[in-house]
């Protein structure tokens, strides 16, 4: 349980850091056409404070993965290529990893078309809010993998 409560907040972290960094990357990206003192192209610099905690916490969820592994037999290249949460050692996780993806499924079959209203009213609050469509998307992921966690950590329990 342990396991998938740390996976799944880093996860959601990682959704978060990465709506900030793809919206930083939308505002700061300036295309020059045919500038005669910038040429054609594009000018993009990235903020290392928005790069260094994605790179960190990949790190660090990557490393407690691997060694908090169920099947310590398996190698990194192995063990990379698997989705780690969905251990289906017993039957008892089978069923909490089915109820939990149920409910997770269940969670993006309601919260994508609450996104996809707010989209309607997107181009009013485009000018002060930009970027809004990464954050949308984050928020929807986040919502999936946190029921996911909530199920699975209510189904073990129970």
């Amino acid at each position: 349980m342990k396991r998938v409560i740390i996976q799944s907040i880093a996860n959601v972290l990682l959704y978060v850091l990465a709506a900030v960094l793809l919206s930083s990357i939308a505002r700061q990206i300036v295309v020059f056409q045919d500038d005669p003192l910038k040429g054609t192209g594009f000018n993009l610099s990235l903020d290392l404070s928005i790069i260094l905690p994605i790179v960190l916490l990949l790190v660090l969820l990557t490393s407690l993965g691997y060694f908090s592994r169920t099947n310590k037999t398996l190698g990194f290249s192995r063990w990379s290529t698997t989705t780690p949460e969905f251990s289906d050692n017993d039957e008892r996780e089978r069923f909490i990893t089915g109820q939990a993806t149920r409910i997770a499924y269940v969670s993006f079959l309601v919260s994508i078309p609450v996104v996809m209203v707010s989209f309607i009213a997107y181009p009013y609050f485009s000018a002060r809010f930009p970027t809004f469509p990464f954050y949308a998307l984050a928020a929807v992921l986040s919502i999936g993998t946190l029921s996911y966690m909530s199920a699975w950590i209510y189904y073990y329990k129970k």
